[in-house]
């Protein structure tokens, strides 16, 4: 079985965002989560209940902010301490949050609630940036440098928006959540939920942050620790992960093998080998929608590390399982559906390009993947009438001037009957 010796690259975080969701309740993470909110009872005790409540909170952001450094490292288990981080980051991050609650508080002061409300959602907007560069340098005046964001933005691109919109959805749903559930409880009862949905909320959002760091790390001119030592200290636990499922292979307990990789999978990102031997194993189940869909993982993967070979492959295996069988990215797509044609693999090319135009029929993509299907009908299996009814599907969606040339000219000969 033979292993990359760089680390792999990172699966994108839309593809991870139930185990996202998810990590506040795993390991070091679910007993931080619940031992910050008993501590917060003690919020109850007169006079001195106003400190521990803000002790309980800063001790919250400390492992929030470690949560964000272990993910942009790699490490994708939650840290074990509240502790970890000592070197005055968690400080710089308080300081942080006040400035912006300053700069707010100054903007309603002088430009009154209009200004004061472009200048909370311009923060809003730009703080998962700062919020990162301190991550990454740990420097307070390079993070609250708006330009700072903005490089992060122009590095990142369109997933920078994703995941801003992504951290307004988990705060949101934490308040509301924790609002309504402490409405319907008991006031104790009730105050707990609340503070332990917004821990959940915080330590999510900030684990999010972190991937997106460590997904970007390249861009964002971050090299995370566990490339320093040679290889990510994800691969460690890969290797003895695949240990365990083929020891408990040989021993005839396919079953467990297969659940043990199936939680792993699901949880946390894994590397190349594991997939392979998780896909192994599914084939022969009879589950097809799990084959179909952990299919279209692997193949995403295979495709991020580059490995086309190994990708058509898989696709070809996929599709004569499930016809319908899609690739996660469209450009994905395309790129194997050129690579088999390249190859001289025309069915898989065809089968691939008609999997596409079901799946993705309104795609502004589709009337081209209909024109290169048509030809393949044409030039290696002399489907015509096929061809034909494809180019005018593609022509009747098609927006695109110059394409739409490309299509007609298509069309013309296929159009011509016999006198």
């Amino acid at each position: 079985m033979t292993r990359s010796s760089t680390p792999a690259t990172p699966i994108p975080f839309w593809h991870r965002l139930r185990p996202i969701m998810l990590y506040p309740v795993r390991g070091a993470a679910l007993y931080t989560l619940i031992a910050l909110t008993l501590c917060s009872l003690l919020g109850l005790i007169p006079v001195l209940g106003w400190i521990v409540s803000i002790l309980v909170w800063l001790a919250a952001y400390k492992y929030a902010f470690e949560v964000l450094r272990a993910t942009a490292d790699g490490r994708m288990d939650p840290p074990e301490s509240v502790l970890a981080v000592d070197d005055g980051v968690v400080w710089r991050l308080i300081a942080l949050q006040l400035i912006c609650i300053v700069v707010i508080a100054f903007a309603l002061i002088i430009g009154g609630p209009v200004i004061g409300l472009l200048s909370i959602v311009v923060i809003a907007f730009l703080q998962p940036g700062c919020i990162m560069s301190l991550a990454i340098d740990g420097s307070l005046r390079h993070a609250i440098n708006p330009s700072t964001s903005f490089g992060v933005i122009a590095r990142v691109g369109w997933p920078y928006l994703a995941v801003f919109g992504l951290l307004f959805v988990i705060q949101a749903s934490a308040a509301t959540a924790g609002s309504w559930m402490s409405k319907i409880m008991p006031p104790v009862v009730g105050d707990l939920t609340l503070t332990l949905v917004s821990f959940w909320g915080l330590f999510a959002a900030f684990h999010l942050m972190g991937y997106l760091v460590y997904q970007y790390h390249e861009a964002l001119g971050f090299e995370p620790d566990s490339h320093h030592q040679g290889a990510p200290a994800l691969h460690d636990r890969d290797s003895e992960l695949l240990e365990h499922a083929q020891d408990l292979i040989r021993d005839g307990n396919n079953d467990a093998a297969l659940e043990l990789l199936r939680s792993e999978t699901r949880s946390r990102a894994v590397n190349l080998d594991t997939h392979e031997l998780y896909h192994r194993l599914l084939r022969q189940g009879a589950n097809t929608a799990e084959r179909s869909e952990h299919a279209r993982q692997y193949l995403n993967l295979l495709m991020l590390e580059k490995q086309d070979r190994r990708a058509l492959g898989l696709l070809r295996e996929a599709l004569d399982a499930d016809p319908d069988l899609v690739p996660m990215q469209d450009e994905h797509g395309e790129r194997l559906a050129e690579r088999a044609r390249e190859a001289g693999q025309s069915q898989l090319a065809l089968d691939t390009l008609r999997a596409m135009l079901r799946g993705h029929p309104r795609s502004p993509a589709a009337p081209r993947w209909g024109l290169a299907a048509a030809l393949l009908l044409v030039d290696r299996f002399g489907r015509d009438d096929e061809a034909r009814d494809l180019l005018e599907q593609a022509l009747a969606r098609c927006e695109d001037p110059s394409l739409q040339e490309k299509l007609e000219a298509a069309l013309k000969p296929l159009r011509a009957t016999p006198a």
